[in-house]
C-alpha cells in the first residue's frame, strides 16, 4: 500500500513538473537575401606562337660571267650596233630583233639597206629599212634566248619571236641558232643573205664512233661560245703527237692551221688574208663585191679526217711546195725512156 502511494505521488510530480515547462516555440524561417555578385574571370593568355626563322633566300645564279662576254665590244652578240652591219629595222630582225620592223623592205639600189659601205664616208640612208639609233639598239641580249622573271634568266633555251614577242620553245641550241644563221636568199622577205653554216664531215658528225672517249660535236654551242663568241680549237679535243702527226712531216710544217688539211668543203688553201697572222695557213674563199673581189679566211664546218696531201702538194704547185703523192710518199721518178731492160 505504502509503495503505491509513493509511485502515484512521483507520477503526480512529475505531471506537475510537465505542466509548468514552457510549450516549444518552433524558430522563424530564416529570411535569405540575394546579393548579385560579378565575376570578372581574366583569359588564361594563350602562349606566343613560336618565333619561325624565315627561310634562307634561294641564291640567285650568277651570271656576270655571261652579262660581261655580252658587253665585250668585240663580242657577237650583246649591244652590236655597227655602222657597217646593218643598223637598220630590216637587218635587226637577227642582229637586234627587239628592232625589226616586219614591214620594212629592201630598197631600190644604189641604197638597198641603210649601212655604211666600207667605201663610204657616212651611212647609206635607205628607202625602206630606216637607221636605228644606236641608244635605241637592242642587241642580242639574255631575253633573246632565255625566259627572265624579275630580271633573273630562267634555266634552258626559248627564242622571243619579234613578231609577236612571246616565246618560242627550241629543241636543242643549234635549232636556236638558227633562228638567225641562216640561208635567206629568195625567200617571202626578199633578203639576200648566206648566213647558214651546216656541221658535217666524216670526223664529226658522220664519223663512226670517238677518237678516244671524246665526243664529237653535235650542236653549235659545243665549239661556240654563245655569249663571248670564243671558238674551241681541235686541240682542245685532239692530242697531236707532232712527231708522229702526217707521217711525221707536221714537224716541219707547223704555219698550217688543222682545217688547212682537214677542211672537205673545197676551198682554196693559202696564207692568212689578214698580215697580222703571220701568214699561217687556213682555208680561203675569194668573192666578187662592190670594190672587186675579196679573200677572207674561212673556218670550215666539213671536216674530213683522212687528207689527201696532193691537195696542195701537186707537180708545180704556186707555193712550190715539195710534191707528195695523196698518202703523203715522195713519187717515184718517171722511168726514162728505154729503161726496163731489152737488148737495146
Amino acid at each position: 500500500m505504502r509503495k503505491l502511494l509513493v509511485l502515484s505521488a512521483l507520477l503526480l510530480l512529475a505531471l506537475a513538473v510537465g505542466a509548468c515547462t514552457p510549450a516549444e516555440v518552433e524558430p522563424p524561417e530564416p529570411v535569405i537575401e540575394y546579393v548579385e555578385v560579378t565575376v570578372v574571370v581574366e583569359p588564361t593568355p594563350e602562349p606566343p606562337p613560336p618565333t619561325e626563322v624565315p627561310p634562307e633566300p634561294t641564291p640567285l645564279p650568277d651570271h656576270s660571267e655571261y652579262y660581261a662576254a655580252l658587253a665585250a665590244e668585240d663580242g657577237p652578240h650583246g649591244d652590236n650596233w655597227d655602222e657597217g652591219k646593218g643598223p637598220n629595222t630590216w637587218c635587226s630582225r637577227c642582229h637586234s630583233p627587239q628592232n625589226w620592223d616586219p614591214a620594212a623592205f629592201r630598197g631600190p639600189p644604189p641604197s638597198c639597206f641603210t649601212c655604211k659601205f666600207p667605201t663610204d664616208d657616212e651611212i647609206r640612208i635607205a628607202e625602206g629599212n630606216p637607221l636605228v639609233p644606236e641608244e635605241e639598239w637592242v642587241g642580242i641580249q639574255c631575253d633573246t634566248c632565255h625566259r627572265t622573271e624579275d630580271g633573273v634568266v630562267l634555266e634552258g633555251n626559248a627564242w622571243l619571236n619579234p613578231i609577236t614577242m612571246e616565246y618560242q620553245d627550241v629543241s636543242t641550241p643549234t635549232e636556236l641558232c638558227e633562228k638567225c644563221h641562216v640561208t635567206t636568199t629568195g625567200n617571202a622577205f626578199g633578203s639576200a643573205v648566206d648566213h647558214k653554216i651546216t656541221l658535217g664531215g666524216s670526223a664529226h658528225l658522220n664519223y663512226g664512233g670517238f677518237l678516244g672517249e671524246v665526243a664529237p660535236p653535235t650542236y653549235c654551242s659545243d665549239c661556240h661560245d654563245p655569249h663571248s663568241g670564243e671558238i674551241m680549237q681541235c686541240e682542245d679535243c685532239h692530242t697531236i703527237d707532232v712527231a708522229a702527226h702526217a707521217k711525221g712531216k707536221y714537224a716541219g710544217m707547223q704555219m698550217l692551221t688543222c682545217l688547212a688539211c682537214h677542211d672537205a668543203g673545197g676551198y682554196d688553201v693559202g696564207p692568212h688574208p689578214d698580215e697580222d697572222m703571220g701568214g699561217i695557213w687556213v682555208p680561203q674563199e675569194t668573192t666578187m663585191g662592190r670594190g672587186g673581189p675579196s679573200t677572207s679566211a674561212i673556218i670550215s664546218h666539213s671536216i674530213v679526217y683522212e687528207v689527201a696531201c696532193d691537195r696542195c702538194h701537186f707537180e708545180e704547185n704556186t707555193w712550190e711546195l715539195t710534191v707528195y703523192t695523196a698518202d703523203g710518199e715522195i713519187p717515184e721518178p718517171p722511168a726514162e725512156e728505154g729503161e726496163g731492160g731489152g737488148d737495146g
